[in-house]
């Protein structure tokens, strides 16, 4: 990818992108098509598919999430301890005490959300047990059953009925323990400097065409939160274009991937779209704020197809959304690119898409995944 030209359209107009400087740290790039050698050969990436597919209207959309049932650990009242004392119910696997000289609050049936800590017994009475088999909640709740998809990996491995894996060759994925957002897992992608590498895990239930999934609408919103080891790279004639959270789908002439990534000599984010039919066409705005290595920052993409003459999308860092990565694919092509249509999305990836040999960045760690039809945030 060129900085700030395109070669397949010499004379494109930067005033037509909302006025954005063309060499700034906000700058407007309209990415160069040749210059940018990817071997995709159309949406999803390149690379050995070694997962199993993720299956349309998948049941595990809400697992190990919030929720109706909260893990909980049971509300009976501190059993009959009611005359004997004073009984503390246990409800949602939170502490309870039994009353004097009564029994325990007996724990309820294994739930899907975080699985409450034992309480202290009462005078008297045995402590009452914790809500089992909750599976360690946090950021990635799901609140919507049937309609978001929600993985914390606490359950120390991939779904292999939920995401597909796509890895190049001396490449990695793995749940771990180690570095963490939330509980103890996350998903660690390891991959060679240089190598112009794949490593992505990618789901598609949520994209349904049938019961109440968040995308057949044709709009989206994905959240992960990612960390970036051990550095990013940064080189003043650098490229360095990497996608890390990307729709993809067809539209009507070929192959079409949109979402977020990193571009350029200077550490910044980046939101793209490449229309892979004839014609060709890419571009792509750069953001202000720089990527921080080794620190866990929530990153949320929307793209929305809903208007079927342009492909628009957003970008949050941290809450905050990155304005200068907002585009609209009508307003960035217009005439002198007509393949600028939405396609029609099915499928969602997070993880790295190298589409140059990128030095220096060799880890990738991914939790608290959220995909939903709403604005998710962060908290």
């Amino acid at each position: 990818m060129s900085r700030a030209r395109s070669l397949d359209s010499p004379s494109f107009d930067l005033s037509r992108v909302g006025g954005r400087a063309a060499f700034g740290v906000s700058a407007a790039l309209v990415l160069a098509l040749a210059a940018c050698g990817s071997t995709d050969a159309g949406s999803g990436g390149a690379g050995a598919s070694s997962g199993g597919a993720a299956a349309g209207g998948s049941p595990a959309l809400t697992a190990g999430m919030g929720g109706s049932l909260a893990g909980v650990a049971g509300s009976a009242a501190g059993a009959s301890s009611s005359a004997a004392g004073s009984a503390g119910a246990a409800a949602a696997g939170a502490p309870g005490s039994a009353g004097s000289g009564g029994t325990a609050a007996a724990a309820g049936a294994p739930g899907a959300g975080s699985a409450g800590a034992p309480s202290s017994a009462g005078s008297g009475g045995a402590a009452a047990a914790a809500g089992a088999g909750g599976a360690a909640g946090g950021p990635a709740k799901c609140v919507n059953a049937g309609t978001e998809l929600c993985d914390d990996f606490e359950s120390g491995s991939l779904d292999a009925q939920r995401w597909t894996q796509s890895k190049s060759a001396n490449s990695t994925i793995a749940v771990e323990m180690g570095t963490a957002h939330s509980g103890k897992y996350a998903v660690h992608l390891k991959f060679v400097p240089g190598a112009q590498s794949t490593v992505t895990i990618a789901e598609s239930a949520t994209f349904a065409t049938q019961g109440n999934a968040p995308a057949p609408a044709n709009k989206f919103y994905a959240r992960m939160y990612a960390w970036f080891g051990p550095d990013i790279p940064k080189a003043p004639t650098g490229d360095f274009h990497t996608g890390f959270m990307i729709g993809s789908g067809k539209n009507d002439k070929g192959d079409v991937t949109a979402g977020m990534g990193m571009i350029g000599s200077n550490q910044q984010y980046l939101g793209y779209s490449i229309f892979f039919g004839a014609p060709k066409y890419e571009f792509g705005p750069w953001s202000v704020p720089h990527i921080v290595p080794k620190m866990w920052q929530c990153i949320e993409l929307s793209e929305d197809g809903t208007n079927p003459t342009t492909e628009v999308r957003k970008v949050w860092l941290n809450d905050t959304e990155l304005k200068e990565l907002e585009s609209d694919s009508a307003k960035f092509g217009g005439t002198q690119n007509p393949n600028h249509l939405p396609p029609k999305f099915d499928t969602v990836s997070f993880g790295v898409k190298e589409y140059h040999m990128i030095p220096t960045l060799s880890d990738m760690w991914i939790d608290d995944i959220k995909i939903s039809a709403n604005k998710i945030g962060c908290n």
